[in-house]
This record gives C-alpha cells, structure tokens and sequence, in this order.
C-alpha cells in the first residue's frame, strides 16, 4: 500500500512538472493571495469597473426588452463607431468611455464572467498599474486596429452585409480588454502558446456559433496587444535554471 501511495505522489508529481511550465506564475513570481479581506485592496481596479459597468447599464436600460438592450439615444454618442476614425474625430474623442458601456444583458454578463476569471486573477498577481494599462491599451489597441482595417478593406475591397453591418453600427464594452487581460495572463507562463490558442478557440467558438461579426478582429487584436505588452513591459518568468 505504502508503495503504491508513493508510485500515485510520483505520478502526480511529473504531471505537476509538466504542466507548470504551460501555467502562469507557476515560478513563482508576481503577488499571492492574501486572503479574502483583502481582495478590495488588491484588485480595486477590477471590481469598480465592474460596480461603475453594472450601475451604467443598470441606469440606461431598456425596460421590458428581451435582451435589456441600452437606450440607444442615451449612450450613443459615447459608442465607438469605425467611420469616426476619418469623419468625426469629437465623437471619436467621446467613445473612450465606451469600455464602460455595455449594449444589452448578454455581453456585460460575459464581461463580467472573463474579469472574474482572467482579470481579478491578474489583478492579484501583477497589480493595478499594469492590469490598467494593459486593460485600456488593449482595448484602445483593439479598437484602433479593427477600425484601421475596415476602413482598408470598405467598400473598395470587400463588400457584403457582414461588413456592411461592422461599419454602420457602434461597438462598446470592456470584452477587448478582458482579451488583453488574457494575453498578459498567458505571457506570464514560461511556454505561453498552449493558453493563446485556447483563448483564440475559445473566441472562435464565440464568434461561430454566437457573435458572427466583425467582432473577433477587436478581440484577436486585444489578445496579441495583451500577449506583446507581457513580454516587453514586465519581468519574464524565470526558467527552472535560474529558480534553483
């Protein structure tokens, strides 16, 4: 008995040692938990944009609708709209409150569902500075990029209602952070491709079965901004060699 409890530790312990390498702070590095009393404290950043989020929709909703979508007339000034890269730079300047602005009950309940997840996580471990910065960078990054390329490819280069659609409507919503989050907390792994391409098949599933529009191009974008912004800006995890 005494040696198949030490043959099951044994192969716990090789799992262990090969999956660490594919998880973040798995060396070790960034802050750890302190318990619950001080959470506030280590992810303020985290938990007011989702009590701001939710008190905004909660303020301009649309009473009585399937979805709960917002007011249009209320937030759209504040919505981000890809013509306004070129057309109208003061609506443009408005639409950085838009992370803060969620069109109907579905997406701020997914924004909520991936900060829970991925951004009180590194919130905890990296700390406010660099989950804001990476937050808001990926975000306007996202936005910047998807925009710049719809406005290469519309209408002289592709055409149709999908991207018809992408071009007239409005985007909002703080999901294209929420993917930079993502591509940060997979930089923080020592071998970080296995946790990319779960979250860009994650975002494929999304986008196949759920979103089916323009939308990937913003997240995608997040998810890389998020990943580039770990690798240059913050301390790389350590390898086994330099831990021992």
């Amino acid at each position: 008995m005494a040696r198949a409890s030490k043959g099951t530790l044994g192969d716990v312990g090789r799992l262990a040692r090969l999956v660490a390498p594919l998880l973040p702070w798995a060396d070790g590095t960034g802050r750890h938990w302190r318990g619950w009393a001080r959470l506030p404290s280590m992810a303020p950043f985290t938990l007011a944009y989702l009590v701001v989020s939710w008190a905004l929709f909660l303020v301009v909703v649309e009473p009585g609708t399937e979805f709960a979508r917002l007011h249009v007339e209320t937030i759209d000034s504040f919505r981000f709209h890809i013509p306004d890269l070129g057309e109208n730079r003061a609506h443009a300047i408005r639409s950085l409150l838009a992370p803060l602005l969620h069109h109907d009950r579905v997406q701020i309940v997914y924004v909520t569902v991936l900060l829970v997840l991925f951004g009180v996580l590194f919130e905890l471990r990296e700390g406010t500075r660099y989950t804001v910065l990476i937050f808001v960078g990926a975000t306007f990054a996202g936005a910047l990029v998807a925009g710049v390329v719809l406005h290469a490819l519309y209408p002289e280069l592709a055409a149709g209602a999908f991207f018809d659609e992408a071009w007239h409507r409005t985007w909002d919503g703080g999901s294209a952070g929420c993917f930079g989050l993502m591509g940060a907390l997979a930089g923080r792994a020592r071998i970080s491709w296995p946790l990319l391409l779960v979250f860009a098949l994650w975002e494929t599933g999304v986008a196949l079965f759920y979103l089916k529009s323009y939308t990937p191009a913003f997240h995608v974008t997040a998810l890389l901004v998020g990943y580039a912004s770990t690798l240059l800006c913050m301390r790389p995890p350590l390898r086994a060699d330099r831990r021992a």
